[in-house]
């Protein structure tokens, strides 16, 4: 029953996503728009893991950047992406369009983009609702290549703001978990009989079972926290000059923005910089509490 809801679902996103693109390309021929993305270089199989120090930006504008937008869009399974490009990073193009629209061009944009986000995140659902140690087996069955990040990805849209820059951020996805839960999950990771390629069975299964040991070794009311380092993201912080109020976004597809009462000319958008680790400026950043490795493959620590 899963595996046909997420096969419906995922065809009725492609068909979306296709009469978007088209009305995207239809419009850019006919009306006034501006178009900045910025392609950033390609993560390579077997560097996922490396400390990023310089990101170099290659700007495309006009034409050229609705073209880059809409297969980026598209790009749902990995057979469709280089060989050479790995499938554990996500693909990122950020930027901003902004289109000269009536109000009913507009609505036919916004209707697409609400069933596109709708759909994204019924996708979404499907899968997550399935256990973890199966999620894999799951979506090879019913979708076989599938690029999650980006099928999961949804769109956003503005009208007449004033402003658009774009920046970098760095940041940890940091979440408490319970003992149990971990527990849980290392013994389904058992039970399911499955094991990284690069390791032999036996030594994956001792590996599960002294974890299992550690975990269980712990006080119940041990704080466990996963804190997993994220690598730095393109943002865009968004003013409204009428609001007087500035709203950062993830920027990893464009940001599609509408001109209903303003001209496509007065939105005015910035470059995008290059990154450099040794130019970001942390602020405020509050006082963490001291944390204990556990588990390095899980990112797991405990408070002490």
């Amino acid at each position: 029953m899963k595996k046909q809801d997420l096969i419906n679902t995922f065809n009725e996103l492609e068909s979306q996503i296709n009469q978007f693109s088209l009305l995207l390309l239809e419009q850019s021929k006919q009306v006034p728009f501006t178009a900045h993305v910025f392609q950033l270089p390609s993560v390579i199989k077997g560097e996922e893991n490396n400390e990023i120090e310089q990101i170099s930006v290659q700007t495309l504008v006009g034409h050229d950047a609705i073209r880059e937008t809409v297969k980026l869009v598209n790009l749902l399974f990995l057979q469709n992406k280089p060989d050479e490009v790995s499938n554990k990073a996500a693909i990122r193009l950020p930027g901003v369009i902004c289109i000269q629209t009536n109000l009913q061009t507009y609505r036919n944009f916004n209707s697409l983009i609400l069933k596109i986000n709708e759909l994204k995140m019924h996708i979404k659902a499907i899968v997550t609702q399935v256990d973890e140690p199966h999620r894999f087996e799951f979506i090879r069955d019913s979708l076989h290549g599938l690029l999650t990040l980006n099928t999961y990805r949804t769109l956003s849209s503005l009208i007449d703001v004033d402003t658009i820059n774009f920046g970098w951020a760095n940041k940890k996805v940091i979440n408490k978990v319970t003992k149990e839960a971990m527990l849980d999950r290392l013994q389904a990771s058992l039970e399911s009989g499955r094991c990284p390629l690069h390791l032999p069975k036996e030594h994956w299964r001792l590996q599960l079972e002294n974890e299992i040991r550690l975990i269980d070794s712990l006080p119940y009311n041990a704080v466990l926290k996963t804190q997993r380092p994220v690598k730095v993201q393109p943002i865009a912080r968004v003013w409204d000059k009428e609001q007087q109020k500035q709203t950062q976004f993830a920027c990893a597809t464009p940001l599609f923005v509408f001109a209903l009462e303003k001209a496509v000319a007065e939105i005015k958008v910035g470059e995008r910089p290059d990154y450099h680790a040794n130019n970001i400026a942390i602020r405020n950043r509050p006082r963490a509490k001291a944390v204990e490795l556990l588990i390095p493959r899980l990112n797991l620590y405990i408070e002490r």
